[in-house]
Order: C-alpha cells, then structure tokens, then sequence
C-alpha cells in the first residue's frame, strides 16, 4: 500500500470530493448526495471510488437501504468538515474585508463567562476595534467544543469536558465557579434555615444536559449522598430561559454564582441554604492546538487576563 502524503493528497484531491463525502454522511444515499451537487449518480460513484482507491480502504459500507461510514471513513469525514468549515470562514472573512469591514470574531461561552468577564473583555476589545463583528454562541461545553473542534468558533470560554481533549485543544483556566441551588422568592422552600439534600428531589428541576460538566457535578452528589435524580425535570443550556421557568413554577435550579449575582439583586430569586456538590473546576480559554489566533482573538484572550486579574468575584459561603 502507498504511503499517503500531504502533497500527493493537495495535488489530486479537489473541494468536490471534500463535500461528496459530507453530503453522502448526511443522506446516506449515494442519489439524494448526487441530486445535492448536480451530478448523475455514476459520477458521483465514480468519485467515491476514486477517493477509495487513492486513500486505500472503503470509506462508505454499502448496505441495502443505506451507506454508512466505515470506522476510518469517519474520520475522513470529519476532516471534509472542518476543511470545508475553514474555507467557508476564509471566504466569508475576505469578502467582510472587501466590503470595508474589520474581520469577525466568533466566541463560544458558557453561562458562567457570560455575564461580567466575557463582555467587559468585549467591550474593550470593541474600544481597540470598533468595526469588528463578533458573535457569541452560549451553550453548555461539550456542544462549544465540538464547535471549537469543526472551526465553526475562533475560541471557547468553558472547560474541557473528557481526559482525552488535550490532545485537541489548548486550556488556559481563567476561574473556579461555586454552584448554588436557586429557587424564586416565593418558593415554599425560600427562607428556610435548613434543607436536605434529600427532600429536594421531589421537586420539579431545571438541569443542564448529562452530557454539561455542571450536570456531572450534581449527578455525582446525588450519587455520593445515595439519592437518586429527580424525575420531573426540564433540560436547557439557557440561564434566561432557567430564570423564566423559575418564576412560572416551583422549581429548582444549580446555577453558577456568577450568573446569580444580578437576579439575586432584583429581590426575585432565592439561593437554598446547602452546598451541592463540589465547585465547578475552573474555565478558561480553550483554543485549538498547533494553531495561531487572529490578532483580534489575541487581543480578546489579553483583555480576558487582565479581567480576571483586576476583579476576582466574591463568592458568599452557604449557611
């Protein structure tokens, strides 16, 4: 078998068969992917078997109903995807250039950034420049880093979410983020001086996914104290949406101490005297490995350090 190289690879390889690949993992079907890029189906069967043929191994099983990835098509798959991503980003960069603008930055973040340290950094970075366009994705880690990973984001403010990402990413820890149980000010559980682990399990909960590191946290204290998780829960990545539902219905919710200081204020909100779990370990700035940041993704991570260096929250301690 001849060995792959890169400049083979550049030299026989064209954008055609990048998006074969990916709209024949998405249809699983070799006429629907053919109709996708206006071509007859025996071109499009031609170029797989090309791409087969350079690469040395099937790339999609054929199956009577259906064409499914083989364990390394997969993975070439996903490389289509993240090349593809990049040179989307690459055309949509220049054409911004080329209409006078400055370039766009996108973020992922999780709630706990989203509040104070994020925007502060945003905004002085906007003072430096102020025709940058930035887009912020908030959601949990895990779906942010499969983000980060497909180049679909410039940069994560969260936390690694399995041993094994280091091999994929940079981690820069920024700050360490307490977990508090919220309730809405009238909650039959509000103002109570003591409460059990236990008795909150009968009431309704708004979690984060299994998949969230904040999830894993409460999951494994329920787990430490022999209880079982509630039932009767909703799940949602969103901290507004998370407030909302707690003024509507007597349910919980964990939140980051961070994200509560502002609701807390209001007079609206509760936090339950009881610690749940351990805090959260510490986010940071997660970045690609072996791959540069623009200057305005630079510039962001400086202002994120001298945010976290100037102003540390104070976190009150449970009764």
């Amino acid at each position: 078998m001849d060995k792959l190289s890169s400049a083979g690879l550049c030299g026989w390889m064209r954008f055609k068969h990048l998006l074969l690949l990916i709209h024949l993992d998405k249809r699983r079907n070799m006429r629907a992917a053919a109709r996708q890029m206006h071509l007859s189906q025996p071109a499009a069967s031609k170029m797989l078997r090309d791409l087969e043929t350079h690469f040395g191994f099937a790339i999609f099983e054929r199956q009577p109903r259906a064409m499914v990835p083989t364990e390394l098509g997969a993975q070439l798959v996903r490389h289509a995807e993240i090349l593809l991503n990049d040179i989307e980003r690459m055309v949509e960069d220049v054409q911004r250039m080329r209409e006078g603008g400055y370039g766009r930055l996108l973020i992922g973040a999780i709630p706990a950034a989203a509040p104070e340290i994020l925007p502060a950094a945003i905004a002085a970075l906007k003072r430096q420049r102020p025709r940058l366009s930035v887009s912020i994705d908030e959601q949990s880690s895990d779906r942010l880093l499969q983000a980060l990973e497909y180049k679909q984001l410039d940069l994560v403010i969260g936390r690694l979410t399995a041993v094994n990402q280091h091999n994929l990413f940079d981690f820069e820890p920024l700050l360490e983020e307490p977990l508090r149980v919220v309730v809405a000010h009238d909650h039959p559980l509000a103002g109570q001086q003591r409460v059990e682990l236990a008795a909150l399990r009968h009431w309704p909960w708004v979690l984060h996914p299994p998949t969230s590191p904040m999830r894993q946290v409460i999951e494994a204290a329920l787990a430490d104290a022999g209880i079982a998780s509630p039932d009767d829960t909703i799940e949602t990545t969103s901290t507004q949406t998370t407030l909302q539902l707690l003024l509507n219905a007597p349910m919980l919710a964990v939140l980051p101490w961070s994200v509560l200081k502002r609701p807390l204020s209001s007079g609206q909100y509760a936090v339950l005297p009881l610690t749940i779990g351990k805090p959260l370990d510490y986010y940071g700035i997660i970045t690609r490995k072996r791959e540069p940041l623009s200057s305005a993704a630079a510039e962001l991570v400086t202002e994120l350090r001298r945010q976290v260096a100037s102003a540390r929250p104070s976190v009150p301690r449970p009764a």
